[in-house]
Protein backbone atom coordinates (compact mmCIF):
# COMPACT_ATOMS: atom_id res chain seq x y z
CA UNK A 1 0.00 0.00 0.00
CA UNK A 2 1.12 3.47 -0.95
CA UNK A 3 2.26 5.73 1.80
CA UNK A 4 -0.07 8.43 2.31
CA UNK A 5 -3.07 5.95 1.42
CA UNK A 6 -5.69 4.92 3.71
CA UNK A 7 -7.29 1.79 4.39
CA UNK A 8 -11.25 1.27 3.60
CA UNK A 9 -13.03 -1.09 6.08
CA UNK A 10 -16.44 -2.09 4.23
CA UNK A 11 -17.92 -2.09 7.46
CA UNK A 12 -17.19 1.49 8.65
CA UNK A 13 -19.25 4.13 6.39
CA UNK A 14 -17.68 7.38 5.31
CA UNK A 15 -19.53 9.17 8.50
CA UNK A 16 -17.65 6.73 10.92
CA UNK A 17 -20.89 4.79 12.22
CA UNK A 18 -21.18 1.03 11.58
CA UNK A 19 -23.80 0.05 8.75
CA UNK A 20 -27.51 -1.76 10.18
CA UNK A 21 -29.34 -1.46 12.60
CA UNK A 22 -28.69 -1.89 16.36
CA UNK A 23 -30.16 -4.48 19.19
CA UNK A 24 -31.97 -1.79 20.57
CA UNK A 25 -33.54 -0.50 17.19
CA UNK A 26 -34.41 -3.94 16.07
CA UNK A 27 -36.27 -4.46 19.47
CA UNK A 28 -38.51 -1.64 19.26
CA UNK A 29 -39.51 -2.13 15.62
CA UNK A 30 -40.70 -5.88 16.43
CA UNK A 31 -42.45 -4.67 19.16
CA UNK A 32 -44.21 -1.43 17.46
CA UNK A 33 -45.25 -4.30 14.87
CA UNK A 34 -46.58 -6.47 17.31
CA UNK A 35 -48.60 -3.81 18.91
CA UNK A 36 -49.96 -2.90 15.44
CA UNK A 37 -50.73 -6.74 14.83
CA UNK A 38 -52.53 -7.18 18.35
CA UNK A 39 -54.47 -4.09 17.66
CA UNK A 40 -55.34 -4.70 14.09
CA UNK A 41 -56.37 -8.76 14.53
CA UNK A 42 -59.62 -8.15 16.23
CA UNK A 43 -60.73 -6.41 13.48
CA UNK A 44 -59.61 -8.25 10.72
CA UNK A 45 -61.52 -11.49 13.03
CA UNK A 46 -64.55 -9.14 12.05
CA UNK A 47 -64.21 -8.78 8.53
CA UNK A 48 -63.47 -11.61 7.90
CA UNK A 49 -66.65 -12.80 10.05
CA UNK A 50 -68.60 -10.70 8.35
CA UNK A 51 -67.77 -11.77 4.68
CA UNK A 52 -67.99 -15.26 5.34
CA UNK A 53 -71.53 -14.66 6.63
CA UNK A 54 -72.30 -12.84 3.88
CA UNK A 55 -70.81 -15.28 1.57
CA UNK A 56 -72.94 -18.20 3.18
CA UNK A 57 -76.07 -16.24 2.74
CA UNK A 58 -75.72 -15.04 -0.93
CA UNK A 59 -74.82 -18.88 -1.90
CA UNK A 60 -77.93 -19.67 -0.27
CA UNK A 61 -80.29 -17.57 -1.87
CA UNK A 62 -79.10 -18.28 -5.31
CA UNK A 63 -79.72 -22.04 -4.51
CA UNK A 64 -83.18 -21.28 -3.76
CA UNK A 65 -83.00 -19.29 -7.06
CA UNK A 66 -81.64 -22.32 -8.83
CA UNK A 67 -84.43 -24.69 -7.58
CA UNK A 68 -86.69 -21.67 -8.93
CA UNK A 69 -85.61 -22.22 -11.80
CA UNK A 70 -85.26 -25.91 -12.37
CA UNK A 71 -88.44 -26.44 -10.95
CA UNK A 72 -89.78 -23.89 -14.02
CA UNK A 73 -87.76 -25.77 -16.33
CA UNK A 74 -88.69 -29.48 -15.86
CA UNK A 75 -91.74 -28.75 -14.61
CA UNK A 76 -91.35 -30.80 -11.47
CA UNK A 77 -90.53 -29.95 -7.84
CA UNK A 78 -86.94 -29.02 -6.75
CA UNK A 79 -85.86 -28.23 -2.49
CA UNK A 80 -83.33 -26.94 -1.00
CA UNK A 81 -82.79 -28.49 2.41
CA UNK A 82 -80.18 -27.27 5.58
CA UNK A 83 -79.00 -29.63 7.77
CA UNK A 84 -78.05 -28.10 11.14
CA UNK A 85 -76.10 -30.86 12.30
CA UNK A 86 -73.73 -31.28 9.29
CA UNK A 87 -73.72 -27.59 8.64
CA UNK A 88 -74.96 -28.23 4.63
CA UNK A 89 -76.89 -27.16 2.25
CA UNK A 90 -78.74 -28.57 -0.83
CA UNK A 91 -80.35 -28.55 -3.93
CA UNK A 92 -82.44 -32.01 -3.87
CA UNK A 93 -84.25 -32.89 -7.52
CA UNK A 94 -85.97 -35.82 -5.99
CA UNK A 95 -87.46 -37.28 -3.04
CA UNK A 96 -86.43 -40.60 -3.23
CA UNK A 97 -88.38 -43.82 -2.08
CA UNK A 98 -89.44 -42.38 1.68
CA UNK A 99 -91.64 -39.65 -0.43
CA UNK A 100 -89.66 -37.61 2.50
CA UNK A 101 -87.83 -34.58 1.47
CA UNK A 102 -84.25 -33.78 2.92
CA UNK A 103 -83.65 -37.90 4.02
CA UNK A 104 -80.52 -39.84 2.93
CA UNK A 105 -82.34 -41.38 -0.34
CA UNK A 106 -83.08 -38.31 -1.74
CA UNK A 107 -81.15 -37.10 -5.19
CA UNK A 108 -78.76 -34.49 -4.13
CA UNK A 109 -77.88 -31.77 -7.16
CA UNK A 110 -75.32 -30.31 -5.92
CA UNK A 111 -74.14 -29.18 -1.86
CA UNK A 112 -72.67 -27.37 0.36
CA UNK A 113 -70.96 -26.69 3.97
CA UNK A 114 -71.37 -23.70 6.16
CA UNK A 115 -67.56 -21.80 5.93
CA UNK A 116 -65.63 -21.54 9.13
CA UNK A 117 -67.00 -19.69 11.36
CA UNK A 118 -70.76 -19.90 10.59
CA UNK A 119 -73.68 -21.76 11.93
CA UNK A 120 -77.41 -22.33 11.50
CA UNK A 121 -79.40 -20.34 14.51
CA UNK A 122 -80.32 -16.76 15.64
CA UNK A 123 -78.48 -17.22 19.39
CA UNK A 124 -80.00 -15.10 22.07
CA UNK A 125 -80.95 -12.18 19.18
CA UNK A 126 -84.70 -14.23 18.62
CA UNK A 127 -86.20 -15.11 15.70
CA UNK A 128 -87.47 -11.87 13.39
CA UNK A 129 -90.68 -10.45 15.10
CA UNK A 130 -93.65 -12.31 14.19
CA UNK A 131 -92.42 -14.60 12.78
CA UNK A 132 -91.87 -18.27 13.81
CA UNK A 133 -88.80 -19.23 15.90
CA UNK A 134 -86.59 -22.87 15.83
CA UNK A 135 -84.63 -24.28 17.90
CA UNK A 136 -82.22 -24.94 15.13
CA UNK A 137 -82.34 -21.78 13.07
CA UNK A 138 -84.92 -23.29 10.23
CA UNK A 139 -87.97 -22.71 10.37
CA UNK A 140 -89.25 -24.58 7.28
CA UNK A 141 -91.84 -26.69 7.71
CA UNK A 142 -90.61 -29.93 5.29
CA UNK A 143 -88.06 -31.06 7.97
CA UNK A 144 -86.00 -27.99 7.02
CA UNK A 145 -86.83 -28.22 3.17
CA UNK A 146 -87.65 -25.14 1.06
CA UNK A 147 -89.91 -26.98 -1.36
CA UNK A 148 -90.45 -25.35 -5.06
CA UNK A 149 -93.51 -26.35 -7.40
CA UNK A 150 -93.53 -25.41 -11.02
CA UNK A 151 -96.50 -22.42 -9.66
CA UNK A 152 -93.13 -20.72 -8.57
CA UNK A 153 -95.14 -21.15 -5.05
CA UNK A 154 -93.59 -23.40 -2.29
CA UNK A 155 -93.53 -23.16 1.86
CA UNK A 156 -92.39 -20.39 3.80
CA UNK A 157 -90.06 -20.14 6.27
CA UNK A 158 -86.52 -18.61 7.44
CA UNK A 159 -82.92 -19.99 7.99
CA UNK A 160 -81.07 -18.07 10.44
CA UNK A 161 -77.01 -18.16 10.56
CA UNK A 162 -75.22 -16.81 13.21
CA UNK A 163 -71.07 -16.12 12.53
CA UNK A 164 -68.25 -16.45 15.31
CA UNK A 165 -68.30 -12.67 15.79
CA UNK A 166 -71.53 -12.22 16.72
CA UNK A 167 -72.94 -11.16 13.14
CA UNK A 168 -76.13 -12.47 12.16
CA UNK A 169 -78.55 -12.79 8.85
CA UNK A 170 -81.78 -13.90 8.30
CA UNK A 171 -83.51 -15.42 4.68
CA UNK A 172 -86.97 -15.79 4.39
CA UNK A 173 -88.67 -17.22 1.92
CA UNK A 174 -92.15 -16.01 0.65
CA UNK A 175 -94.73 -18.82 -0.01
CA UNK A 176 -97.21 -16.53 -2.83
CA UNK A 177 -94.14 -15.61 -5.17
CA UNK A 178 -91.47 -17.25 -3.43
CA UNK A 179 -89.18 -14.11 -3.28
CA UNK A 180 -86.30 -13.83 -0.66
CA UNK A 181 -85.70 -11.23 1.97
CA UNK A 182 -82.36 -10.78 3.98
CA UNK A 183 -82.13 -9.55 7.19
CA UNK A 184 -79.19 -8.60 9.29
CA UNK A 185 -78.99 -7.78 13.00
CA UNK A 186 -78.25 -5.03 13.45
CA UNK A 187 -77.20 -4.93 17.59
CA UNK A 188 -81.20 -4.28 18.41
CA UNK A 189 -83.03 -5.55 16.26
CA UNK A 190 -83.48 -7.51 12.43
CA UNK A 191 -83.89 -4.87 9.43
CA UNK A 192 -84.18 -5.57 6.11
CA UNK A 193 -80.63 -5.56 4.25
Amino acid sequence: MAPGMATVNPSVDRTGGENGFSLLELVIVLGVMGILAALSLPAFSSYYGDCCLKSVAWEIVGVIKEAKQNSLGDDRYYAVGFDPVQGTVSLIADRGVDGAWNTGDDRIVRSFRLRSGVRFGYGSYGPVAGYASADDGISFQENNTVVCNPGLTGNAGTVYLMASNGAAIAITVNSRDFSCIQRRWNGTAWVKM
